[in-house]
């Protein structure tokens, strides 16, 4: 029987209870036949109904979106629940389990409660029927005349993230293809920004999506995703499990499950030590190959060529864990690490913009969720055996006493959040670290991966931590504009400050440095003259605890003031949040999303908040342009804002 069909029973027979009480208590009479035909047909009828409904609208549901279907030896993760619930219970409690879910009222956060929301195209309004969830729009569409553009009224049928902000995809009445609403929902602010707002990138350019998840998202979003592509340019899209589950990083487990099934083999292999064939633990594997199985998401890697592109489109990726993840795809290295014939043809053969959006200049990943690139150019992978694992836990360790919700943040192993990380292999820096950093022990500028690992990846509407571990120099901030650690925490020193202490303690020349990184703070270069993706990264920083404490507050608000009116979205809403940081700020009203007049009256308000304040007792240096009466150095200000880098920035998360 199916699974409909026994919940059909179950609801029947509650309803049918009423009647079952009668007889049993004797409660009939002359009109026995009457009134048991009332008692049960009624209930029976309104199950009926109610089953017919349930099933017309899952019906509908399964053409509306991509679906799960057990395939290729996937059998999700139902299947390793029993044996394995400890394990299983953290990878619910996780952020890979929620990269995708179907609409539901317990995984949609966003209200849907009559919102009304205004694009150019119109107004859009969100509400919740019973269960579902519903838009009603301007038609996306449409192509014709825009003042005859009709209105769409679409049902939302997945959601996308949980963590940070959430997309929403709605049936787009081609079978299995979603689209997404052009708003999102930011879970920590509570609010609808524009799509195009979460991500850095020219508004025009980041309007509207459609179609994408069917043969993009679903790479990272989904386990074992196959977009389905037909000849008619249709898409049967289908997935071994929505969100990242356990498959995903263990590998099609049916051979596995079967094999379980037999307790004399399971427990002799258990007792013998040995691994279990039918199943890939990446902890057995050697470390590049166990990276590799985390890098199939978190890594830059292109189709090589036209037919494995369609082949993709089609299947979906022939990759699996503990293969070479190479050996499906090319993974992008640039630089001298990565000159291979490969990477040369592709790069050959294809538009520079595909480095720029996730690189910066030397090749070092600039853009979240491509860790693995990182890594790969690090000597502790290269010369060690480093990899995802020695920091990281995809199940919370039984002896990890914090909440799980703390685990699930970063999901880091216990201790792996300060300098034990690096320790634990470069012990002999643990004696006197002061001697290696030069800064207090107890401060953050002796953490090692404040130095080694800065915020210098963009993504989320905020700074992450760059998986590319190396050391600080003055000539990479020249030659690539990627924000130096020094300058991120000593917010208030020019990138010459910086080299004459780099030259000092560790013997790194010092090039010839053009006037502004001699006379003004490397942070104010990356906000007033940096191009979009400096000025997000500079945005960040300043609201950033340790610089804020290293660097001291009462000269910001300017800075990030401008930033208000900043031409990229992203950038304005950044530069919000770490206004609200500074003391006299916390309540500070503002829309960085307001149209222009708006956002420069904001800019003014926040100037003269700021004058109210009151000037430190303790003067600030010069570089960060205030003079002794701690007014604006205006004759410099407004030059290095008119040499802005202006140049389109549009950077793939």
């Amino acid at each position: 029987m199916s699974v409909e069909g026994i919940c059909f029973g179950v609801l029947l027979a509650v309803a049918c209870l009423p009647a079952l009480a009668c007889l049993r208590r004797k409660w009939l009479g002359a009109s026995a036949t009457a009134l048991v035909v009332v008692l049960v047909a009624v209930p029976a009828a309104s199950a009926w109904t109610v089953w017919k409904a349930r099933t017309l609208h899952d019906a509908l549901a399964l053409g509306e979106r991509p679906i799960e279907v057990a395939q290729d030896g996937y059998v999700s993760s139902n299947a390793c629940r029993s044996c394995h619930p400890g394990p299983y219970a953290s990878w619910h409690a996780s952020y890979h389990r929620t990269m995708t879910q179907f609409a539901a009222p317990d995984t949609i956060v966003a209200p849907f409660n009559g919102e009304e929301l205004t694009d150019e195209d119109g107004v859009h309004r969100y509400e919740r029927r019973g269960q579902q969830f519903w838009a009603d729009m301007p038609d996306p569409a449409w192509r014709g005349d825009p003042a005859a553009r009709p209105r769409a009224n679409v049902r939302i049928v997945m959601a996308t993230g949980s963590h940070h902000y959430q997309v929403y995809w709605y049936a787009s009445g081609k079978p299995r293809i979603v689209w997404a609403l052009p708003f999102i929902w930011l879970i920590d602010e509570k609010r609808w920004i524009p799509r195009g707002a979460a991500f850095l990138g020219p508004e025009e350019r980041t309007k509207h999506i459609l179609g994408v998840w069917n043969n993009s998202c679903i790479k990272c979003h989904a386990t074992r995703g196959r977009p389905g592509l037909d000849a008619s340019n249709g898409m049967d899209t289908r997935v071994a499990e929505i969100g990242i589950a356990c498959e995903a990083c263990h590998g099609p487990a049916e051979d596995h499950v079967r094999a379980q099934r037999d307790p004399g083999a399971r427990y002799g292999r258990h007792f013998a030590g040995g691994a279990d064939p039918s199943i890939v633990d990446p902890r057995d594997l050697p470390h590049g190959r166990a990276a590799e199985i985390c890098g199939q998401c978190h890594g830059v890697w292109h189709h090589e060529g036209r037919e494995s592109w369609i082949d993709w489109l089609r299947d979906g990726l022939a990759y699996r864990p503990g293969d070479p993840l190479d050996a499906s795809v090319l993974v992008a290295r640039y630089g001298v690490s990565g000159d291979t014939p490969r990477m040369r043809a592709f790069t050959e053969g294809n538009p520079s913009y595909l480095m720029e959006r996730q690189f910066w200049r030397d090749g070092m990943v600039r853009v979240s969720g491509r860790e693995y690139n990182g890594l790969l150019e690090t000597p502790c992978f290269q010369r060690g055996e480093l990899t995802c694992l020695s920091c990281h836990r995809m199940h919370q360790d039984e002896s990890d006493a914090r909440p799980r919700a703390d685990w699930a943040n970063d999901q880091l192993a216990p201790g792996m959040e300060d300098d034990r990380a690096c320790l634990g292999c470069h012990a002999s820096y643990e004696a006197d670290l002061r001697l290696h950093t030069h800064h207090a022990p107890e401060s953050s500028g002796s953490r090692c991966y404040n130095c080694h690992m800065p915020h210098t990846t963009y993504g989320l509407l905020g700074a992450i931590r760059s998986h590319q571990i190396d050391s600080p120099t003055v000539a990479a901030d020249l030659a690539t504009g990627r924000p130096n650690a020094c300058n991120q925490c000593h917010l208030d020193q020019t990138l010459e400050w910086t080299g004459v202490y780099l030259e000092r303690w560790y013997g790194q020349p010092l090039p010839l440095l053009p006037p502004e990184h001699r006379s003004v703070a490397e942070s104010i270069v990356w906000t007033l003259g940096g191009d979009a993706g400096q000025r997000a990264l500079a945005a960040w920083s300043l609201g950033w605890a340790p610089a804020q404490q290293a660097s001291g507050t009462s000269w910001m608000a300017p800075f990030l003031a401008q930033l208000l009116d900043d031409p990229y979205q992203a950038v304005r809403l950044i530069a919000d949040r770490s206004l609200r940081t500074l003391p006299g700020f916390e309540d500070f009203d503002c829309d960085p999303l307001a149209p222009p007049e708006d956002r420069r009256a904001a800019v003014r308000r926040a100037r003269s908040v700021w004058s109210r304040l009151g000037r430190p007792e303790v003067a600030n240096p010069p570089a960060v342009l205030l003079d002794e009466t701690g007014a604006i150095r205006e004759e410099f200000f407004y030059p290095l804002l008119a040499r802005r880098d202006d140049r389109v920035v549009e950077l793939h998360e």
